[in-house]
């Protein structure tokens, strides 16, 4: 296996630009000692001013290094010397706006396009990932931990997610988002404060860290989104996710729409009780999973509504849903996770809030 234990993994294999075909790119160190190596046992030392242009030629690939053609290889490696080295990738044909990324890179061609593999530090890619999905939430350095921590288990639970291909994660939605290193103060420091941090079960195993933007005030059971249950992933009281920015929506319906819905989904709209039921839909006493036995979780879908906690009334030709919360509820609120840390709970007493009966170890 191309990868190490998980007690021990220092470097992971992440591709980027995992989502295009990209042809061709510019490379350029941008901090610390950079050397190409080619698979023909070519190494040369690059230098600061150095820019070098790798591009896809039929299964081969060309690199030049300042407008001048240096060779052509099946691979290279843009490996680094000293303890922290980044540098800049600008794909360049299709163009697309460059990226910054630390420690080392490999390329090869695949399918007609350059294969891109970020060889980089496992403690860095956290770091990425961090502030790629939630920079500009907050600058609380505690929930940076909190999220540090649940992508840790994220990478440890899926170490081995495109192992088929060679790597170990991609940059997408498909695994985490992971667009650039982290360069934001309060990011690096809650991710290398966590160092080495997980949070396990009651058996010890990694957990699955699930979350979303906004609870609406109650999370919701695994087993309700999912049909599974999961012992950790259970329904709480979350009041911190109360009055927070994604705590409340409303949406508008055509009455004919929404009742002709439910016909479509074999219910006899005729029937009075049966519309009142459409008509007057509440969860105001707790959360549910369906409305006459269709799924909240397929009613969101197929009306694109931020969650599934909401009440339904008629208003003139339309009906009103009035809603809480966004994302899927399940595991921990991010939103709520922030007004925890802004209201000084410590970092293990939020995970420990959103996942019951959790512990977070060092490894």
């Amino acid at each position: 296996s191309i990868f190490a234990q998980s007690e021990d993994i220092d470097k992971i294999r992440v591709r980027i630009f995992s989502d295009q075909q990209i042809e061709e790119v510019l490379f350029v160190p941008s901090f610390g000692q950079y050397y190409l190596e080619t698979d023909k046992g070519e190494k040369i030392k690059l230098n600061k001013t150095s820019k070098l242009t790798v591009k896809d030629l039929d299964g081969q690939i060309e690199i030049k290094i300042n407008d001048t053609t240096y060779c052509k290889a099946k691979k290279i490696n843009l490996t680094s010397t000293g303890l922290k080295s980044f540098f800049q990738i600008k794909p360049l044909n299709p163009q697309i706006t460059e990226r910054r990324y630390e420690d080392g890179l490999e390329i090869t061609s695949k399918n007609k396009s350059l294969f891109i593999i970020n060889v980089v530090k496992t403690d860095n890619y956290i770091a990425g990932v961090v502030q790629s999905e939630t920079w500009g939430a907050t600058t609380n350095i505690d929930f940076f931990k909190v999220q540090a921590i649940c992508c840790r288990n994220y990478l440890m639970n899926n170490l081995e997610k495109h192992a088929e291909e060679g790597y170990n994660l991609c940059d997408g939605v498909h695994c985490q988002a992971y667009k650039t290193r982290a360069n934001k103060k309060e990011v690096t420091e809650g991710a290398y404060k966590s160092k080495g941090e997980v949070i396990v079960d009651s058996q010890g195993n990694i957990i699955e860290t699930l979350f979303h933007s906004n609870s609406g005030g109650e999370t919701v059971n695994a087993k309700d989104v999912w049909g599974k249950d999961v012992p950790y992933l259970v329904s709480i009281e979350d009041s911190f996710s109360v009055g927070c920015k994604n705590y409340q929506w409303e949406k508008y319906i055509k009455l004919k729409e929404w009742l002709n819905y439910f016909r479509n989904k074999g219910l006899n709209i005729k029937d009075k009780e049966i519309e009142d039921a459409l008509l007057t839909f509440s969860q105001e006493s707790g959360r549910k999973t369906d409305i006459m036995g269709i799924s909240l979780k397929t009613i969101r879908k197929d009306f694109d509504l931020k969650s599934t906690y909401f009440n339904v009334q008629k208003w003139g030709g339309e009906v009103k849903l009035t809603g809480k919360g966004y994302g899927h509820g399940v595991g921990m609120s991010q939103e709520g996770a922030i007004k925890m840390c802004e209201e000084g709970y410590e970092y293990w007493e939020v995970i420990e809030h959103y996942f019951k009966g959790v512990k977070v170890i060092k490894q």
